[in-house]
């Protein structure tokens, strides 16, 4: 199975890069200790392939994934997710799209929504 496209899909959004930065921080599974705020991490969480009833190979499966913005002002993590899922919603489907949390360690907000992406294979 190959890797989703999510970087390259939020590379070309200008309102991503506008928050994020031209070097656009965004970390598959987990984010460098120190990473500039905001940064966006994203992670698979579930999967299942899509085979057919004549035994024929899967040609596609689904792929349930996660993102999740860490920032140190929850406004502006509110504004990231919401630039990341329309970039990436006319490419998936949006399942959970209020995820929010704190991290006490860190003191960083974050803001994510789960979606289910169908893959060609």
């Amino acid at each position: 199975m190959s890797i989703l496209p999510i970087v390259p899909i939020l590379k070309a959004s200008p309102d991503v890069t506008a928050l994020l930065g031209a070097d656009l921080r965004v970390y598959e599974d987990v984010a460098p200790v120190g990473a500039q705020v905001p940064y966006v991490v994203w992670q698979e969480l579930a999967g299942q392939s899509n085979n057919h009833l004549d035994n024929a190979p899967a040609n596609f499966d689904d792929v349930q994934f996660q993102v999740m913005v860490y920032d140190s002002y929850v406004g502006r993590a509110y504004q990231v997710r919401e630039a990341v899922r329309k970039a990436l919603e006319s490419n998936c489907y949006i399942l959970n799209p209020r995820i929010s949390g704190f991290d006490s360690t860190t003191k960083q907000s974050m803001r994510g929504f789960d979606a289910n992406w169908i893959q060609e294979i």
